[in-house]
């Protein structure tokens, strides 16, 4: 909401103040402060500035949301100016337009009544943006449409490219294409010596600035904000790699070098070199069970979320049985270069903390194999063995890279030297390290080089006289806008960008209290929006109503609004994702809006804001109060059936590589308004989205809050204000209701709660409002 200054409220407060509004219409170098022409429906002088009496029509300064997308639309109106002889200076306004340039220059609109001082302070700013250069005018008017400002804060980006001056050894495909942008924890589970190489929650691109520098590495940068020697959070020599066939080979860690300060060509950068690299090869599903497992063949999980458990019992004291064992085959390995030291075939177990041993001495080891690491403990702790298959494989397997039909066994024994014994445990993780020496190609064929975001839902827009169903097709992500091309890359694992400076700043005196610091990494959506402002558009606090965005994101007590939609605690929300497509920042910013159910807009003070959803019961206070006497009801109305969705499938964990998502959630509600007599009768809703997610609660959270939102028709008024004491009303501001009709329901029920503006289009004497109802209580 704006903040009106005290003689302004007060002043509208009286029913029979006449307001006005002035506009300010600035041309040529439009940062020089004097460079404007003022008009107002008369004349009037505020000082030495002057508005001529030229408007022959206002039209309506329009913000709108559109609430199932999670997009807006601010800042847009027309005015229409008299434009015959001797108007102004002596001619037409026309006229002015040989020495004055207005196109694509300032505007800004003040509301002001008779009653209230100077015209032009900014708490009195009701609007501000760009003209349009579509300026139309005949014998006796001129019309300019005033945008907001959106064409001055929205570029394309990531901002930093591979330009050729700065790199020029870059390969020429990777010339003028994009330096990526990486957010989040995408880091290794595991600090376990052979398990942290391939135990990664995602692997994100690093694009290639060099093939080969003087010490023979290959140079890649995993970010693209190369300003203020601000480095990523975390970049580890044990995570870097290749693609090849669409699989990860992991390089070996001496091999590698990252950044650990700016002096590193002043940026994050990650150096490579040597041509062998180490495969995971996963032996899911290739067991045969004995007689003692317990139900399947599949003892492995690799979602490592449900596992089957292996009993050993009714064992001889003393005895030392071999107890059991499982037979393994190896599935084909890819042919992905050349396998470099036969020596060096690892198998790797990794066990789960449910093991258990009443005795002493427990082991697993694999036939055919040396041990290198200690057999499974006793102790109630996860267990990685290493298994080392010296001379196991042929020379004809080894150099076709083929190792199929090739088996051998898991023993199972335990060392009975006390007490009645048994052996449960649960194998997590099983797999091959091989080690390759694969051709040095490093070529990804991106298929949209520009993404653009898709329109996912529902329209329910204001105004509207159409009463049809538009359905919006429900693709997740983005189209193609340009040519395919080829851009070479490696991939790295670790934590995305840090927070800078900026969360620590003071407003009015006052230090942001929202329990983040800089240097620890950005994890939240709503500061990750706020950072792409930041080092990607290149907006300050002036630009930013960052009270908003702690509002919405602060950590702080868990009073973050986004812990009310996600119905979770603030720390449990965590983004992680690479942008390394180029992509208008208008759609990136609103994508990330639709999953952290937030709007972002340019309010009338020419501030990029940020408003949070709530659930219903999490609202306890409205931003302002309608009088039901200072209002004409127009009409009362729910949003449209097919905005309900009571099937909702999240994808999340996107794999770069592949460029697929992994995992995917599904949740749903039999009892919704569309599934009951208020709806479509037993026919599920179904609405499926991607999200730029790893983790399996934030993507839980996300589909059950997008369920909350779309399960249910809601409630919609429509009014006029008689008075503009409400123009200081924006999108997304709750309000409430006095002095309601008690006679008017809301479909057979008293009015009651908290209402959202979703659109607003704001006169001179009042505005036209619709609202639509976000908490019931």
């Amino acid at each position: 909401m704006l903040s009106f200054d005290t003689s302004l409220s007060n002043a509208l407060k009286v029913k029979n103040t006449t307001a006005f509004w002035v506009l300010k219409l600035y041309y040529n170098d439009d940062s020089t402060a004097s460079n404007f022409i003022g008009v107002s429906d008369i004349n009037r002088l505020d000082g030495s500035d002057m508005y001529h009496g030229l408007v022959a029509s206002w039209g309506n300064y329009t913000q709108s949301l559109d609430f199932f997308n999670f997009t807006t639309s601010t800042g847009n109106m027309t005015v229409k100016l008299i434009n015959t002889d001797n108007s102004i200076q002596g001619g037409r306004f026309s006229d002015l337009l040989a020495s004055n340039n207005f196109a694509n220059r300032k505007w800004e609109l003040f509301l002001n009544t008779n009653q209230a001082g100077t015209f032009d302070t900014a708490a009195r700013m009701i609007g501000t943006g760009v003209i349009s250069g579509d300026i139309q005018y005949n014998i006796n008017s001129v019309s300019f449409v005033l945008l907001d400002k959106s064409s001055v804060y929205h570029k394309q980006i990531p901002r930093a490219t591979v330009d050729a001056s700065t790199y020029p050894s870059a390969p020429e495909k990777n010339i003028n294409k994009p330096v990526p942008i990486s957010y989040g924890d995408f880091s290794r589970n595991t600090d376990d010596v052979y398990y942290k190489q391939f135990d990664i929650k995602g692997a994100f691109p690093a694009i290639i600035v060099n093939r080969c520098d003087s010490d023979g590495n290959i140079n890649a940068l995993p970010d693209s904000d190369q300003t203020g020697g601000r480095l990523l959070n975390t970049l580890s020599s044990f995570n870097v790699y290749m693609a090849n066939s669409g699989e990860l080979l992991n390089a070996v860690e001496s091999n590698v070098t990252v950044a650990s300060s700016p002096t590193i060509l002043a940026n994050n950068i990650i150096k490579v070199k040597g041509v062998n690299y180490y495969y995971r090869h996963l032996l899911t599903d290739s067991f045969t069970s004995s007689t003692r497992f317990d139900g399947t063949a599949n003892i492995v999980d690799n979602d490592q979320t449900t596992f089957q458990r292996y009993n050993s019992t009714d064992l001889s004291e003393g005895s030392g049985t071999q107890v059991d064992s499982l037979t393994c085959t190896i599935p084909t390995v890819p042919k992905l270069g050349e396998i470099y030291d036969n020596d060096d075939i690892f198998v790797i177990l990794k066990t789960s903390s449910e093991q258990s041993d009443d005795g002493v001495g427990v082991s697993v080891t694999l036939n055919g194999g040396t041990e290198t690491n200690p057999a499974i403990l006793s102790s109630a702790t996860n267990g990685v063995r290493v298994t080392n298959f010296t001379n196991k494989f042929s020379s004809d397997e080894l150099s076709s890279a083929s190792l199929d039909s090739t088996s051998f066994s898991i023993l199972n024994s335990v060392a009975t030297a006390q007490g009645d014994n048994s052996l449960v445990y649960r194998l997590l993780d099983m797999w091959m390290m091989i080690e390759f020496r694969p051709s040095q190609i490093f070529t990804k064929k991106i298929e949209e080089e520009y993404e653009k975001t898709i329109v996912n839902y529902v329209e329910d827009q204001f105004p509207s006289q159409d009463d049809s169903v538009h359905e919006k097709v429900v693709a997740t992500r983005t189209k193609t806008l340009r040519t395919p091309a080829e851009i070479e890359y490696l991939y790295f694992s670790g934590k995305g960008r840090e927070y800078g400076a900026f969360i620590d700043e003071t407003l009015d005196g006052v230090e942001r209290d929202n329990d983040y610091n800089q240097g620890n990494f950005i994890k939240n959506p709503i500061y990750q929006i706020e950072d792409i402002l930041r080092a990607e558009l290149e907006l300050t606090s002036s630009n930013i109503d960052f009270a908003l965005f702690d509002l919405s994101g602060t950590k702080k007590d868990d009073a973050g609004f986004i812990g009310d939609i996600f119905n979770d605690a603030v720390t449990d929300i965590q983004f992680a994702f690479s942008q390394y497509k180029f992509i208008n920042s208008k759609d990136l910013i609103e994508r990330l809006c639709k999953q952290c159910f937030s709007w972002v807009f340019i309010s009338g003070d020419g501030k990029v804001n940020i408003r949070t959803l709530r659930r219903s019961g999490d609202y306890s206070a409205s931003d302002k109060t309608i009088d039901y006497k200072d209002i004409n009801l127009k009409s009362i109305s729910k949003t449209k059936l097919n905005s309900v969705r009571n099937d909702i499938t999240v994808n999340y964990a996107q794999d770069y590589v592949q460029d697929q998502f992994k995992k995917t959630v599904n949740v749903t509600d039999s009892t919704s308004a569309g599934t009951t007599v208020n709806g479509y009768g037993s026919q599920p809703l179904k609405l499926e989205t991607d999200v730029d997610v790893i983790d399996t609660t934030t993507a839980t959270a996300i589909a059950n809050a997008y369920l909350h939102i779309f399960k249910d028709r809601k409630n919609i008024i429509t009014l006029s204000t008689l008075t503009p004491k409400y123009n200081d009303l924006e999108i997304a501001d709750i309000i409430n209701f006095s002095n309601w009709d008690s006679n008017i329901k809301i479909f057979g029920t008293s009015m009651t709660g908290y209402w959202m503006v979703t659109s607003i289009a704001k006169q001179v004497n009042g505005s036209d409002i619709k609202l639509i109802q976000v908490d019931t209580n």
